[in-house]
């Protein structure tokens, strides 16, 4: 039995050791980790991409508190920008994937990678590429810069880098606050109707606010609230390749819409195929831009009902 606990004792021992010694399927390695940035220092990014034919690249800089898109300064989507800022400030890495430089497998291949360069001036903090998005979804493959091997990073971002100039571009196009405006002039079919704020003591801190056309007669009130609400910060689909803010001014509007306080706030808005798609020009972008369907129907709708211009149009 001693003989039988010693034998047994020595196995244990052996077997021990050889756990500890020799760890057969393992490795040992030490995650590089990107420095973090400060915030505020970054100035510039460049995303490139093989996808399209002749490859994409986008540029974006940083100017006093905006960001500009591409050499044509188009203003950025800070909220875009700020979820590529967020990443690359912060990248971290959580395992080593893979040292085979297996590309394709994690689309970190040419064809597919997005490249990202983030600098400061002409100094370059950090520069990586992106593959796909981990099959757990809460992390992303990527490459730095100089290093063959691939890494799983924290966070799932490849949508925030693989994307394009006009999803980067911000869509805004008219932004007011409600209760600075006092005059509004709607003009469409041939017909102009103006409403105008009037003020009412009611003993509370504010007065209320009702409007009225120039003949005293009242607008339909909930028309009227849907489409202040609805320019108040209107957003494009998408900005017009087919004709520029002077090509369309050239023509009277479908409709125009005059905002007024201080300054005039002016969106015009222009029917230039049959009502399949509804462009627009505004006072507070130099682009010609182009409505999401239901926005541009709603807006001619409530502009409708607000004056009756439809029945109007009709006499």
């Amino acid at each position: 039995m001693k003989k039988e606990y010693i034998l047994l004792a020595v196995l244990i021992l052996a077997l021990s050791a050889y756990l500890v010694f020799k760890k057969d399927n393992q490795r040992n390695y030490t995650l590089p980790q990107p420095v973090s940035i400060e915030k505020g220092k970054i100035d510039r990014m460049v995303i490139s991409q093989k996808k399209a034919p002749d490859g994409l690249t986008i540029e974006l800089k940083k100017d006093k508190d905006a960001w500009a898109v591409t050499d044509k300064n188009f203003t950025a989507d800070m909220t875009a920008v700020n979820n590529m800022l967020d990443v690359a400030r912060d990248l971290r890495l959580s395992a080593l994937i893979s040292e085979s430089a297996d590309l394709i497998r994690y689309e970190l291949d040419e064809a597919r990678a997005v490249g990202v360069i983030v600098a400061s001036g002409k100094e370059t903090l950090l520069e990586f590429k992106i593959g796909k998005t981990a099959p757990s979804g809460n992390h992303t493959f990527v490459m730095l810069a100089g290093d063959t091997r691939i890494y799983q990073a924290d966070g799932s971002f490849r949508n925030a880098f693989d994307t394009t100039v006009d999803a980067l571009r911000d869509k805004r196009v008219l932004t007011f606050k409600e209760e600075a405006i006092n005059r509004i002039t709607l003009e469409k079919g041939g017909v102009s109707k103006v409403l105008s704020a009037v003020q009412t003591p009611d003993g509370k801190e504010k007065p209320s606010v009702s409007w009225r056309f120039e003949d005293k007669t009242l607008p339909d009130g909930e028309a009227l609230t849907n489409l202040l609400s609805s320019l108040s910060f209107l957003a494009c689909e998408s900005f017009s390749d087919k004709f520029s803010k002077q090509d369309l001014e050239k023509n009277p509007p479908t409709c125009k819409i005059t905002l007024e306080n201080e300054t005039p706030i002016v969106l015009n808005l222009f029917d230039r195929d049959n009502g399949e798609t509804l462009f627009g020009t505004s006072s507070a972008s130099p682009y010609a831009f182009i409505l999401e369907s239901y926005k541009g129907k709603d807006i001619l709708s409530y502009v409708d009902k607000i004056a009756g211009l439809a029945e109007e149009t009709k006499k």
